[in-house]
């Protein structure tokens, strides 16, 4: 019997992804930086027989706060700007900034412009209940402790220069206290559980999610202008086409989705 071995094709995306990883060095990104911080506080007690104002509001939202209020905009946003521009750059990517725009226009295409337009970021609290058990009569008794979050919602508009084309590409993420659990025997109450242990968050937490967040967007970023790449030179007549990402840390080609920005238009 004579064994047939088929060998699968290289489909015509992943031929062009590796294409763009070997010729996409040297390619120019513009990057326009943003001086402003949004934040908001969306848990917050108050009275409410009383008629407050907005401006009432937003005093009482940031006496309530745990971090916004101690966050230095200056500071985070430097850490998420030279994170991002970092990670582009060791992508392979000639990064300039807005005050160098005359030198990157005159540059060869292709070339990109990205618009950190808007980051926001919100703080909040969250009740996680949980229960315990009597050890007299069995029955539960409801106990809860407090999760914070911090999430950061960002608006990039990315568009290649000499063009009108522009996209605003989104992004959400957070992070929270840590919850871990253990086994607790409290003869004196009468109560048997897992008891809930918060390990709380703090403002370097806060900063690392500013470098963190700066270097997921490099990392996606690329897959973002791969995939651009993909499309534009995709032959005619081929459908469903696949989202490639690379990753970096088995040095591979993949397909499918992990992370990516939602597209607003």
């Amino acid at each position: 019997m004579v064994a047939l071995l088929f060998l699968a094709a290289c489909s015509p995306e992943r031929k062009l992804a590796k294409a763009y990883l070997k010729n996409h060095n040297g390619n120019a990104i513009m990057i326009i930086p943003l001086y402003e911080l949004y934040k908001d506080n969306l848990s917050i007690s108050y009275d409410s027989a009383i008629k407050y104002s907005p401006e009432q509001f937003d005093s009482i939202a940031w006496v309530q706060s745990v971090f916004i209020k101690r966050l230095s905009d200056s500071v985070f946003l430097t850490a998420f700007t030279n994170n991002l521009i970092t990670e582009l750059t060791q992508k392979g990517y000639d990064v300039y900034v807005d005050g160098s725009s005359d030198v990157f226009f005159g540059l060869p295409d292709p070339k990109w412009i990205i618009q950190i337009a808007q980051l926001q970021m919100d703080e909040q609290h969250k009740n996680h209940y949980y229960e315990m058990y009597s050890v007299e009569t069995g029955e539960p008794v409801q106990d809860y402790i407090r999760i914070n979050f911090v999430s950061l919602e960002s608006w990039f508009e990315v568009s290649r220069a000499n063009t009108g084309n522009k996209q605003v590409l989104y992004l959400n993420s957070y992070i929270r206290d840590d919850i871990s659990s253990k086994l607790d025997l409290n003869f004196m109450e009468g109560s048997v559980g897992v008891e809930r242990q918060r390990d709380s968050l703090v403002m370097d937490d806060i900063y690392r999610m500013a470098e963190q967040s700066g270097q997921k967007h490099g990392q996606m970023l690329f897959d973002y202008f791969m995939n651009d790449y993909i499309r534009e030179n995709l032959p005619a007549g081929i459908k469903n086409r696949q989202y490639f990402r690379f990753d970096y840390k088995s040095k591979s080609i993949e397909k499918g989705l992990r992370e990516r920005f939602e597209v607003i238009n």
